[in-house]
């Protein structure tokens, strides 16, 4: 077709230059356009979701849903750019002519920023680099006629490219696999089931100094140890979301290109009750319940919204990948979700820290629900709404919740408060993994502790509403987690190595058992993979393939000396005996408790973090002011103080600014209404910067109405007073 144009366009004379002198016909301008739409791009995000299929997985795409968006990424950029390019040939042929080389440079040049990204000039260098060889690119379409020819060529590619992605990627698994369906089971005891698995929980933090749950801190998990079996050496088999929660659910070991789909995942827990109980299922970053028994509520959402929602990720995806590394590093992360970009957790270069890889473009992954648009979502809610969801009938119930907490972002206090209620960290990348501050690295734990307390939260309240209910008794309860946490200088918080397997491995397991009325620890090493054909083992359900694990009260597990967990690129198993395990278990728990205390030294405890903690609780007056000191501190949000409510739902315990004037750590004191109330230093993130400034104060710090907050350098002549 587009050749029929060329033909039908007459031949200009030869002394006006040839056909560089005017611009293609409409068609031919949109194929040349949608050729470089496709490689500046459409292929770009194909290629990352190609490797990544999760994105689409986690977040309950339906295979409509991959397919429009896919032809909105290919047709709707040269669309518009064609769009743009007819208006302004409403001024003559000239101006269109050359509103199409412009368009035409600027693609070109985009594809020329992505491909040179990698060699270490400075942005502006960069970009001026690409934007001399797009201004080239278009000189020689302009000019040279087998230029433009080659483009006419290269007009499938863009078909070519939607086809691959669509029909031969791993995202095809969504575009043309069928579901599972439920599965025919005898004999399966009538008992109502109730499971949670949280995400990112490494059981360390629930200890206390006796190696019991801290039952002042986190009383709803205790009491789960109380009536229940905790099973004290639980592990995870893999370290990452969307691998780890499907083995929860099906009990089989973790596979490289398996995708948390139904069709993937057959034998799941949800196929195994599915004619026997009634399901009540809210998955976060899977989908492999069969849709033809759980009802997905991320599927409520109009469709053009789900639409936006993946327009929204993907367009700060995208500018991650195609900007020069100085400018992305200031975009807002986005890897704080599943997604695993860089495929199978293969490194690949640009975006600093990121959950899921160390080093690579940031990972979107998790639905409106499993995002970043869930995490940034009030998790809490949708947790009470499923607990009420939760009721007796005539047939037992399976009621399944993957709860996106105690995961990043942290912002929740065990009151449910909340100390942020941006949808990103006040200042871009304070919440990342990897500082070399030591200081840092606490407030992240902090944090995360903190929010741990929420949690726990929702669990007193699931067992409130069940003994309301009368199924607390009657129903088994199931409570676990999909893996853990690290949280030591430099290291990536969540990419599991033999360094750090006793944070990233080690989760918490309780199953209250039906009727059970006295709750014991078991210690045999059970893996996460266990508790399916443990579930199997208690309702009498045969199962018609023998997974991966075992039941957890059986001896096949009970002769288990050994903790093992898939490396991330599936490399093999990182094995570690019981006993280095349990050694090695005790030191970060001996360390937790020498920082953070336990439940029992009181509320404010947890606060105490950072250097110079003889200045807390003291008065300003009582210590001195030696003067100003050269830093200047300018705080990120100084008006959060002029009207405080302690009892409100959003309390500014979080301090956080930009620290002017110095170059080095400097030792800090924050003071709240002249009191003392944290201690911390300056800081860089792990790409630099400039010295920040990140702590949380107590809420009992914090008084009705105004409050005054000032920030000291810690010198060895007392504090001097940074200024704003």
């Amino acid at each position: 077709m587009a050749g029929d144009e060329l033909a039908a366009q007459p031949s200009p004379p030869a002394a006006e230059g040839g056909d560089h002198r005017r611009a293609p016909g409409p068609l031919l301008s949109f194929l040349h356009l949608a050729v470089l739409s496709a490689f500046a791009l459409a292929q770009p995000l194909f290629d990352l979701l190609s490797d990544n299929p999760e994105f689409f997985a986690a977040r309950g795409s339906t295979a409509a849903e991959i397919v429009t968006f896919a032809l909105v990424v290919v047709l709707v950029p040269p669309a518009l750019l064609l769009a743009v390019e007819l208006l302004i040939g409403l001024a003559g042929s000239a101006a269109r002519r050359g509103a199409h080389l412009v368009l035409v440079a600027l693609a070109a040049a985009i594809v020329f920023v992505q491909a040179l990204k990698g060699i270490g000039a400075g942005d502006w260098v960069l970009i001026a680099l690409a934007v001399a060889l797009g201004a080239g690119a278009a000189a020689l379409y302009a000019r040279a006629e087998p230029v433009r020819s080659f483009m006419t060529v290269l007009s499938p590619a863009p078909v070519v490219f939607l086809a691959l992605f669509l029909f031969i990627s791993p995202v095809s698994k969504l575009t043309l696999a069928g579901e599972a369906s439920a599965q025919s089971i005898g004999g399966i005891e009538p008992v109502p089931v109730v499971m949670v698995v949280f995400d990112e929980l490494p059981a360390i933090s629930l200890l206390d100094d006796r190696g019991d749950v801290d039952a002042v801190r986190y009383p709803g998990f205790a009491q789960l140890a109380r009536d229940g079996i905790w099973f004290r050496n639980t592990h995870t088999i893999y370290d990452a979301t969307a691998k780890a929660v499907p083995a929860i659910m099906d009990g089989d070991y973790a596979e490289k290109g398996l995708l948390p789909i139904s069709s993937d995942h057959p034998n799941s827990i949800f196929a195994l009750l599915g004619k026997s109980h009634v399901m009540n299922v809210s998955e976060a970053a899977t989908t492999v319940c069969p849709r033809d028994l759980c009802d997905d509520v991320r599927l409520d959402e109009p469709f053009l919204d789900r639409l936006g929602s993946i327009g929204e990720d993907l367009g700060l995806v995208y500018a991650h990948v195609a900007l020069p590394p100085d400018m992305e590093a200031d975009l807002p992360t986005v890897s704080e979700t599943w997604g695993d970009f860089g495929g199978d957790g293969e490194a690949v270069p640009g975006a600093g820290e990121v959950e899921v890889v160390e080093e690579g473009p940031p990972t979107p992954q998790e639905g409106k629900r499993a995002t970043l648009a869930a995490l940034k979502a009030d998790r809490g809610a949708e947790l009470d709404a499923w607990i009420d969801s939760i009721r007796r009938g005539r047939r037992p119930s399976l009621n399944f919740k993957h709860a996106l907490l105690p995961h990043v972002p942290w912002k929740y206090l065990p009151s449910g408060q909340v100390y942020n209620t941006g949808a990103s960290d006040p200042i871009p990348g304070l919440s990342r993994q990897s500082y070399v501050d030591e200081t840092q690295v606490q407030q992240l734990q902090l944090r995360h502790l903190l929010q741990l307390g929420y949690a726990d939260s929702k669990i007193q309240r699931l067992i409130a509403h069940l003994r309301d209910i009368g199924m607390y008794d009657r129903a088994l309860v199931v409570v676990a987690a999909d893996h853990g946490v690290a949280f030591r200088p430099v290291f990536d918080r969540r990419r599991g190595k033999r360094s750090t397997l006793e944070e990233i491995a080690l989760v918490p397991l309780f199953m209250k058992l039906p009727g059970q009325e006295r709750g014991r620890v078991d210690d045999s090493i059970v893996e996460t993979t266990d508790i399916v054909p443990t579930i199997a083992d208690v309702l009498g359900v045969d199962l018609p393939e023998q997974p991966d694990g075992r039941s957890a009260l059986g001896p096949a597990v009970k002769r288990r000396n050994v903790v093992k967990m898939m490396a991330r690129d599936f490399s093999g198993w990182i094995r570690m005996s019981a006993e280095e395990l349990d050694r090695r278990r005790q030191e970060r728990v001996d360390r937790k408790l020498a920082l953070f205390g336990t439940g029992a030294d009181g509320p404010d405890r947890i606060y105490r973090v950072g250097p110079n903690q003889e200045l807390l609780g003291r008065s300003v007056d009582s210590l001195g002011v030696t003067g100003e000191s050269a830093a200047k501190v300018s705080l990120t949000d100084p008006g959060a103080y002029d009207d405080v409510d302690p009892d409100g739902p959003v309390v500014p315990i979080w301090v956080t600014g930009r620290v002017s004037g110095i170059e080095d750590r400097r030792d800090l004191a924050i003071a709240v209404n002249g009191t003392i109330r944290a201690v911390s230093n300056t800081f860089e993130l792990a790409t630099g910067g400039g010295q920040l400034l990140s702590a949380l104060v107590p809420p009992s710090s914090l008084r009705p109405g105004a409050n005054s907050i000032a920030v000291y350098e810690v010198t060895p002549a007392g504090l001097a007073l940074m200024g704003r």
